[in-house]
């Protein structure tokens, strides 16, 4: 057996070195896709389950505004929220069916739809004179999903589309 030169034993290291960086890139692209896909059913599910639940006697309740209802006591909640909750679960199963590169535009629109809606409605309870409170549980669940998809969709653009 010959010995293995100094040109062959680098050129094995390199080898070795690329298929170890190639495996964790691997891992960390499966990883990040993953997460999108968890992101997704979450908030899919939670839209379905959102519009599903307030059809449940009690858990609306009436307030003096037509088309406005109070969800457990806490969230304002209207007709147009309900149109806004259903088709975000209904555009979140078609993005879950067609796979990732749907699933991530489905989070960018989401997210951006529901990060100027907190926007908005924080602004709008300042300058209306809500207790901060009110203006907390009314927009937190928004902030929250704003917060959700903008960790995801970061891990997708860093580990996967810049690279």
């Amino acid at each position: 057996m010959e010995p293995v030169s100094r040109v062959q034993f680098s050129l094995i290291a390199q080898i070795h070195q690329l298929s170890k960086s190639w495996l964790c890139l691997k891992s960390a692209t499966i990883i990040t896709m993953k997460i999108v896909k968890y992101v997704g059913i979450f908030l899919t599910a939670l839209f379905i389950g959102i519009v599903a639940i307030e059809r449940f006697p009690g858990v609306l309740m009436n307030t003096n505004v037509a088309h406005e209802w109070l969800m457990f006591g806490l969230f304002k909640i209207s007709l147009l929220d309900d149109i806004t909750h259903g088709i975000s679960g209904f555009l979140g199963v078609i993005a879950l069916l067609k796979g990732y590169r749907w699933t991530v535009k489905y989070l960018m629109l989401i997210g951006g739809y529901y990060s100027l809606d907190a926007i908005f409605s924080l602004c709008n309870g300042v300058f209306t004179g809500q207790t901060f409170m009110e203006n907390f549980m009314l927009n937190a669940p928004h902030v929250g999903i704003t917060v959700l998809v903008a960790f995801a969709l970061y891990n997708s653009v860093q580990k996967i589309e810049l690279k």
